[in-house]
């Protein structure tokens, strides 16, 4: 597959001097019609070449590290496989502006998904990451890649405890990071994005904003964890059950936690805080678990299919929500209601 180049925004410097040694990957896209391109992207190119046709920026920072910010249409279901050939272990801060897509962690196949609601932090260690898209959405996504001494010099060699983890010597025991994005948080960063600076100015831009993504990290981490010391009102109770009951009853096209906060007059800290006390997890979460179990139900009581399924419950396409089903499940939607059908027939047969 080859798709046509419309902008080209990348910018190479290295302010003080220093050899720029940038991140290089190779990268395989493959499509749902079976279709597969594989590319070398380094400092020299980026994916606006041959596998997005709308809008990549990539700036290499001098430090070695890069500021990725990719907005562009996904019309098929897509798979891109990245696999580091630079040998530098990094870690990589990513989060869907809009959109929403998963990274699959090769050390074990474990799912994580990327909104506009909630990012990761990872260690990216030379093994093939494999990302998917599903079809049907617009994605904006924006990646801090640092290698791993430059990431600890940011913070003063003092890095926060929440960030710890990714710091163990055994890539295969770290755990991604996961932090909250909040609505201001995301104003904040497209706001930059956004700016129109002269071709001169896109690596101090691009520079700043990768500084200006990991100071909001830092904040919403801090946050959460200020968070726990919260003592909760009956109103902050009230106010989490009356947003479980708004999701539960919008699953096609549910509040945001912005909009949620809002219309409870309270705050999204007061209000995500009251959901881990009450469901044990984030509202992006519970969300997802309203979504299957409804789906779970549909399956076992009525006859609808597949796609209709998950277009009922909120997933614009029923590969994402096969995936998410299997993994909260252990089994595929289609053999989980052919399972239940097959056992309610008989039921009704022996009645």
């Amino acid at each position: 597959m080859t798709s046509h180049r419309e902008t080209e925004d990348v910018a190479k410097g290295n302010g003080s001097g220093a050899t720029v040694v940038g991140t290089r990957y190779e990268m395989t896209l493959e499509l749902s019609t079976g279709e597969q391109d594989k590319i070398l992207v380094d400092e020299e190119r980026d994916l606006t070449d041959r596998v997005i046709d709308r809008h990549h920026q990539r700036v290499l920072l001098s430090n070695g590290g890069s500021v990725d910010f990719q907005q562009f249409p996904v019309d098929d279901d897509m798979v891109i496989k990245a696999e580091s050939i630079s040998g530098r272990r990094l870690i990589i801060a990513m989060v869907a502006l809009e959109g929403e897509y998963s990274m699959i962690r090769p050390e074990d196949g474990a799912e994580f998904v990327f909104s506009p609601m909630q990012g990761h932090l990872f260690v990216h260690d030379g093994l093939s990451t494999t990302f998917k898209l599903p079809a049907g959405q617009n994605v904006q996504s924006l990646g801090l890649s640092l290698p791993t001494d430059i990431f600890k010099r940011y913070f003063d060699n003092r890095v926060p405890e929440a960030l710890q983890p990714l710091f163990q010597p055994n890539t295969n025991d770290i755990q991604p990071v996961t932090f909250v994005v909040t609505s201001a948080m995301r104003d904040t960063l497209l706001k930059n994005l956004n700016i129109d600076a002269a071709p001169s100015l896109q690596q101090i831009k691009m520079e700043g904003i990768g500084l200006l993504y990991l100071a909001l990290i830092d904040e919403s981490l801090r946050t959460n964890s200020a968070d726990q010391r919260i003592v909760l009102k009956n109103s902050d109770v009230d106010n989490a059950q009356r947003a479980y009951q708004l999701l539960q009853s919008n699953l096609r096209e549910p509040p945001c936690l912005a909009d949620l906060a809002e219309q409870l007059a309270t705050t999204e800290k007061r209000l995500n805080q009251a959901f881990r006390e009450l469901y044990s997890d984030t509202v992006f979460e519970v969300l997802r678990g309203i979504r299957l179990e409804t789906a779970r139900d549909l399956l076992e009581n009525t006859d609808m299919a597949i796609k209709e399924v998950a277009w009922e419950v909120g997933y614009n396409h029923s590969t994402n929500f096969s995936t998410a089903f299997n993994q909260k499940y252990g089994v595929s939607p289609a053999e989980y209601a052919k399972n239940a059908r097959s056992t309610t027939l008989l039921l009704v047969k022996n009645a």
